[in-house]
């Protein structure tokens, strides 16, 4: 019955996680590692909690909960998690990594409770069917980006099980867009890519591409801040030539978006025999 009654817990937790991921909400998981009778808390008892609330899920009664949410808003501010001791004061000795937080409980008993910032996935959109397209679907995951893949054509049925795959360019979204066409669909996907509200949009293309794609975007009258969000050529200088060193350097560029940081070399010229026939010549595909 206890096995049961965890399943079911679990379950709700997931659920609510799920739906206020979509949201947008910020959370964080509270677990009960250790207990000190009398608590109500169990070692193993779980709460989704914001900065505001526990919104689903069990740590204890009202004397820690207070606690628990003053740690979830520092967790969710700094992203580290934190260890929490929960209990009356002068019962225990301060631990080093500990952060001590006073109870009124009459009852007394002490909860030790790990507050984990459950950090929403960053979204990554790839657009194109091309070999780099598909490296960099591999790759993307292992470093903590939701992605997917959006290509009118039909696309390989051995992509990782957690890629999402899209066929309408029209419904384009994400934190992120890497436009990966390399030359079929380029212009359909360049559109919708600053159509769409991504923070950070680049292109695996050269130079001399890209600069006829943003003359020919002007020409039909795309405003020039919004071509000038257009990073190409995509990525970072490692020398890469393979469609996986190719994806590698754009998620390198990716990862230090990401976390803020700035002035990192420009990816080299992406050379016609790293990637397809196709990216040799102008402005091609459409």
């Amino acid at each position: 019955m206890k096995d049961l009654i965890n399943a079911l817990n679990t379950t709700s937790l997931e659920a609510c996680f799920e739906a206020l991921q979509r949201e947008g909400t910020p959370l964080a998981l509270a677990t009960v590692v250790q207990a000190v009778a009398p608590t109500s808390g169990k070692p193993g008892d779980k709460a989704l909690v914001t900065g505001d609330a526990i919104v689903e899920g069990w740590i204890g009664g009202g004397c820690a909960q207070p606690a628990v949410i003053e740690a979830t808003r520092g967790a969710l501010e700094s992203g580290e998690s934190s260890l929490i001791r929960v209990g009356p004061k002068g019962e225990w000795e301060p631990l080093e990594g500990v952060v001590d937080y006073t109870s009124g409980c009459l009852s007394g008993g002490t909860l030790v409770i790990f507050i984990e910032p459950m950090i929403k996935q960053p979204v990554l959109n790839i657009l194109g069917n091309s070999p780099a397209a598909h490296s960099l679907c591999y790759l993307a995951g292992h470093l903590g980006f939701a992605v997917t893949l959006t290509c009118p054509d039909p696309v390989a049925s051995n992509l990782p099980e957690n890629v999402r795959q899209a066929a309408d360019f029209s419904e384009v979204n994400g934190d992120f867009i890497v436009i990966a066409t390399q030359g079929k669909h380029d212009r359909s996907a360049l559109k919708a890519a600053l159509d769409s509200s991504a923070s950070h949009i680049a292109m695996i293309a050269s130079s001399k591409k890209i600069a006829g794609l943003k003359a020919s975007f002007a020409r039909a009258g795309v405003d020039s801040a919004q071509l000038d969000r257009i990073h190409s050529p995509a990525g970072i200088e490692i020398g890469a030539l393979t469609p996986a060193e190719i994806a590698l350097s754009v998620l390198a560029d990716l990862v230090r978006v990401r976390r803020g940081e700035k002035d990192t070399p420009q990816a080299a010229e992406v050379s016609p025999q790293a990637v397809t026939p196709e990216e040799s010549g102008g402005c091609c595909g459409g």
